[in-house]
């Protein structure tokens, strides 16, 4: 009894510890302005991410509910009409959601300081433009072309990191602001003036990054990066790859630098083709070739959700919480997860740049898969050869895969259930965390005021 009460001493310890450190890392102003600017965008992901979602999967021919719902039916000029609404809903939110992004960062930190943060949050937009800027080479006329890859949101850590240095270099740079009232002519004159240093100084180091992403080299490789991890992660036989791919991709989602609302189906390859071709010339999918797939394996354990298994933190949130933010969040974003459509469910919780999220998000997709791995080994569940449509719910993906085998739906369901547990902790964690940076967040409101 009396081992027991010391390791019960020496958990609580540790746990107190955790969420210490935690709440000491709010205490960096980076960290804080980071979880401001993901607050305020939150909104702008979610309306994208269900633009995103009911395009993909109601108004899309490939879509899961176009096709279970027979809309077929829908007139091709009406669809066509439709699908050009949520697109353009979804290119003007998540499309450019680094200018967003960038601008509030940059206020935040200015405004911190009591510096001008509305110059600082423009000083930001344009720098962020010139860094993405291509210089057109081949057409003599003019026209504006931008790399796509640094204004929407897969680029979420860089122009975070740009806006605060901007918000730096104004806080360094121009005097404080003197009162409420700077809007008078006078003083419109001063903050001008003044504001004129620092954006030199930023808009000479966009243009700066802009010739040396425009070298062609750096940029390919740097917009490959992540591709190439999907493409090993999906397209590869050999398990071990699989597991350090996932694990890449994984990574590269928590610090905002994967790809958002991008599903993941694999339905091309010539090892995804001989095993489609085995299944359909022996009528199952029993002993395909290419048992251990990656695409296979990934798509239909390791994504419920969308990447990190993001619907089992979903249930697990609404299991264990009620009435906080994160509560909120998980009740509002959990149809666009069930249709593994996260990205509003990461900026949202967030569960980007979340040091309290980063095992289970990177590590259970690998337990995921050596499990499924170990229950195709010993024969207790077939792989998956069959595509699947776009949205298709994450436990549904290893059925339809199959084509209808209810074992490895059990099987799926069992790991959901494994990683819903495995996230109660975390979230318990989390719950904690936010409480009391809620409590220590009175004080800063009550001397700081809206802008």
């Amino acid at each position: 009894m009396h081992t027991l009460s010391i390791i019960v001493i020496i958990e609580r310890n540790t746990y107190e510890r955790i969420i210490n450190r935690i709440i000491a890392l709010h205490r960096y102003s980076f960290v804080r302005i980071t979880r401001q600017t993901l607050i305020m965008i939150f909104p702008i992901v979610f309306i994208g991410t269900m633009a995103k979602m009911i395009l993909k999967t109601v108004f899309k021919p490939d879509g899961f509910i176009y096709n279970i719902a027979f809309l077929d039916v829908i007139p091709q000029n009406v669809l066509r009409i439709i699908q050009f609404m949520l697109t353009s809903i979804s290119q003007l939110t998540l499309g450019i959601l680094g200018i967003y992004t960038v601008y509030m960062a940059a206020k935040f930190t200015a405004k911190r300081y009591r510096r001008d943060s509305k110059f600082a949050g423009i000083t930001a937009i344009l720098t962020l433009l010139l860094m993405s800027y291509r210089y057109g080479k081949s057409s003599p006329q003019f026209s504006l072309s931008f790399y796509q890859r640094l204004l929407s949101g897969n680029s979420l850590l860089i122009v975070l990191i740009l806006g605060y240095g901007i918000g730096q270099l104004y806080r360094w740079l121009t005097p404080p602001k003197d009162g409420d009232n700077t809007n008078a002519l006078p003083l419109l004159q001063e903050r001008s003036f003044s504001s004129m240093l620092p954006m030199t100084i930023s808009l000479i180091f966009g243009v700066t990054v802009a010739l040396f992403l425009n070298s062609n080299t750096i940029y390919h490789a740097w917009s490959t990066s992540y591709s190439t991890l999907v493409m090993t992660a999906q397209e590869h036989r050999q398990l071990w790859l699989t597991l350090l791919a996932t694990m890449g991709l994984t990574i590269f989602d928590w610090l905002g630098l994967g790809v958002p609302y991008t599903s993941m189906a694999l339905t091309s390859g010539d090892s995804f083709t001989a095993n489609l071709n085995y299944a359909l010339t022996h009528g199952t999918p029993w002993n395909v070739p290419y048992e251990f797939l990656g695409s296979s394996l990934y798509n239909s354990f390791a994504n419920f959700g969308g990447d990190g298994l993001i619907l089992a933190l979903i249930v697990a949130i609404l299991l264990t919480s009620n009435g906080s933010y994160m509560h909120r969040v998980a009740r509002w974003t959990a149809l666009p997860t069930l249709f593994n459509f996260n990205y509003a469910t990461m900026i949202g919780l967030p569960v980007v740049f979340n040091p309290l999220f980063l095992i289970p998000f990177v590590f259970l997709p690998i337990v995921n898969i050596l499990l499924a791995s170990l229950a195709i080994t010993i024969h207790l569940i077939p792989s998956t050869p069959y595509p699947v449509l776009q949205g298709t719910p994450g436990p549904l993906i290893s059925f339809l895969g199959t084509n209808g085998n209810w074992g490895i739906l059990i099987f799926t369901l069992v790991l959901l259930l494994i990683d819903i547990a495995a996230y109660i902790p975390f979230v318990k964690m989390a719950l904690v965390v936010e409480n009391r940076l809620t409590l220590a967040e009175q004080d800063v409101i009550s001397h700081e005021k809206n802008d």
